[in-house]
């Protein structure tokens, strides 16, 4: 039902978001993932986004579960967080082009019966290329 799915992001969100201090999920994830990929992190910010819409279907979650994780990252490695959070931003944005939800969604109301997966494997070309324009794009930016 809407409503689990509902609570089960929300619940993610308030772990990933939970405390300000070095112990809290985000912040533990951030400084790890920035300390092992350093400025390869600007490399993986728009993917991250997109992987977050992917799982949860939404921008908004993924903005959420994942916004202060990259604010962290890119305070860690020095880069401009406010790049850092627009390339999550698209990220999450380009990720709802290979989320289940909408893809089932679409499928019904136009009435297409073919597999997730093929549309998945069409649609995946257009996402990946939209994060590496953006990334690219953004290189200007981030320090």
């Amino acid at each position: 039902s809407p409503a689990a799915a509902l609570a089960g992001a929300l619940t993610l969100v308030q772990l990933m978001i939970a405390g300000e201090d070095e112990a809290a999920p985000a912040t533990i994830i951030g400084i790890v993932l920035s300390d092992a990929l350093k400025g390869g992190w600007i490399v993986v910010a728009a993917s991250i986004g997109a992987l977050g819409s992917f799982f949860s279907g939404s921008t908004t979650v993924s903005n959420l579960a994942f916004g202060s994780v990259q604010l962290i990252a890119a305070e860690a490695i020095g880069a401009n967080a406010n790049a850092v959070l627009a390339l999550q931003v698209v990220g999450a944005s380009a990720g709802n082009g290979v989320c289940l939800n909408n893809i089932i969604s679409a499928c019904t109301v136009t009435g297409l019966v073919i597999g997730e997966g093929k549309i998945i494997a069409k649609t995946a070309k257009f996402v990946f290329a939209f994060i590496v324009i953006a990334t690219l794009i953004m290189l200007a930016f981030l320090f």
